[in-house]
């Protein structure tokens, strides 16, 4: 079963060259998929849980700019124990400009732990081949030095911790680089920032790939993943 969404790009949520910030597309994927749990869940037996995002792959063949108009399709691919994998694809006048892979995890607010996904649940998404899935990924450790990021209370969602989406936010202190500029993007959210007023993010670039790692003072490691850059010679 899938779910699509149309949206007209605003002039607000696009960088200061009038580009898509990476920060809106997933927010804007992240609201299909809730859409469409909204649609097809039974909303007695996700009382008590709740989806987190465990990782993203992502990748954008062609930048999104302010007035585009776009149509977001998503659906699950399969649910194994505690995960959900789900493909997103994005299209613009016909043609696909971008695909994610994103894997969730089922988890139980009462108890604070990962649950198996329900045979109910998992049924109602009547899953479908996949179009993009996940590669393994290595991830380069030979990093430079620490940068200190501060946590805005903007950052943070009603859960009181850093919101998914924001996460692009950090990622570009460390990078620098430009969201137009993103050919692909690797998350893996290890740990939840919370109570924190700043991270350390520490980075290593090799041709146009970046390594990155968002850390705490002593070690502890939120996030990593990895991001390539669009058209970058040598």
């Amino acid at each position: 079963m899938r779910k699509t969404k149309e949206f007209e790009i605003g002039r607000f949520i696009t960088n200061s060259e009038g580009y898509l910030k990476n920060k809106y597309l997933l927010s804007l994927m992240f609201e299909v998929s809730f859409d469409q749990a909204e649609e097809v869940e039974d909303e007695k037996i996700m009382k008590d849980k709740r989806w987190i995002v465990y990782s993203w792959d992502i990748k954008i063949e062609k930048p999104i700019k302010a007035k585009d108009k776009i149509k977001i399709t998503t659906f699950a691919i399969d649910m194994n124990k505690f995960y959900a994998y789900r493909n997103f694809f994005i299209e613009k006048d016909g043609e696909i400009i971008a695909k994610a892979y994103c894997v969730f995890l089922l988890f139980d607010i009462k108890k604070m732990r990962p649950v198996k996904i329900p045979k109910e649940i998992a049924s109602a998404y009547q899953k479908e081949d996949p179009i993009y899935e996940e590669k393994s990924h290595k991830y380069d450790k030979n990093f430079g030095s620490l940068e200190k990021i501060q946590i805005r209370r903007t950052d943070l969602d009603s859960n009181y911790h850093v919101n998914n989406a924001s996460y692009m936010d950090l990622l570009g202190e460390i990078s620098e680089v430009k969201d137009q500029d993103v050919e692909f993007i690797n998350i893996v959210y290890k740990n939840e920032i919370r109570d924190k007023k700043y991270v350390f993010g520490q980075k290593c670039e090799k041709n146009n790939e970046i390594s990155y790692e968002l850390v705490d003072e002593n070690g502890k490691i939120y996030s990593f993943g990895k991001i390539r850059r669009r058209n970058v010679q040598g």
